[in-house]
């Protein structure tokens, strides 16, 4: 089976999970009072009072995180393998972007994990625990330097990177061109991923979103339901659930198929 029906294959079946998580995201933050206010419409909920995501799925060491991390060891290790293969071939500049890139993503990894401490579960060093805004032993807690300076690195690379290439492409070494666009078929990830930020970018700068004015109240200030048009931004920005978590997954799955179709590119030749 060719490396193109391996992607059809894969994006299916993320695409359909994703869609099934979505949906009960949808109705485990916002059911509740969907259900109270449309009862005739809205006529079953999992959705409970208290709203918010499900942690099983969109916490720390939740299901997309899990998902994701397990899609980062195998990259780290399928890069890793590539670059062995080129030992004896005359590509540096690919060598030299391979290395790059497997130090960028074992940081990303080891991050995601709290280097093991999500796993074995020990002590955060005192030094940490006084840094770190969630008292882990992992440094994108402790400052924006860490944390959203490398998230904006990889969300240009993974979001528009292709389109750059495509518009400068006689303007660009071919080795380049194929480093940064080893095959076409990545833009649906960066289309994807640019659906799932650009509408929460938007609310973001213009502060459409006031929480305190989701819901209609009754005379004693009990929730009653939703104000349409606040629920109507929360979901369009895609604001029932952790987002941050799910751009963190993208990511992972563009590196991972971009990872796949250089090798392939490189070697085949």
């Amino acid at each position: 089976m060719s490396t193109d029906k391996y992607y059809k294959i894969s994006n299916i079946i993320f695409t359909f999970l994703f869609i099934i998580i979505l949906l009960y995201s949808f109705d485990y933050n916002l059911g509740f009072y969907l259900n109270k206010q449309f009862p005739n419409i809205y006529i079953y909920t999992n959705g409970t009072i208290n709203e918010g995501w499900d942690p099983r799925i969109w916490s720390e060491n939740g299901l997309v995180e899990i998902i994701q991390e397990i899609i980062l060891f195998f990259t780290i290790s399928y890069l890793l393998f590539f670059l062995i293969k080129l030992k004896n071939m005359n590509y540096p500049a690919i060598k030299i972007f391979l290395i790059l890139e497997i130090l960028g993503l074992s940081y990303f990894f080891l991050e995601e994990i709290s280097y093991g401490q999500h796993i074995i579960e020990y002590n955060t060093p005192e030094f940490f625990m006084n840094l770190n805004n969630q008292k882990e032993f992992n440094f994108h807690n402790i400052s924006n330097l860490f944390n959203e300076l490398p998230k904006s690195f990889i969300y240009i690379w993974c979001g528009f990177a292709i389109p750059f290439v495509k518009i400068f492409k006689p303007k660009i070494k071919k080795i380049y061109s194929i480093i940064i666009n080893p095959n076409n078929k990545l833009i649906q990830i960066s289309i994807i991923l640019i659906i799932f930020t650009l509408p929460n970018l938007i609310v973001s700068k213009f502060d459409l979103i006031h929480h305190d004015l989701l819901h209609t109240v009754d005379e004693r200030g009990a929730h009653t339901g939703f104000n349409i048009k606040m629920l109507s931004k929360v979901v369009l920005s895609f604001n029932f659930f952790r987002i941050s978590e799910l751009h963190e997954f993208i990511f992972s799955y563009y590196f991972l198929w971009h990872s796949i179709y250089l090798k392939n590119i490189i070697l085949n030749k």
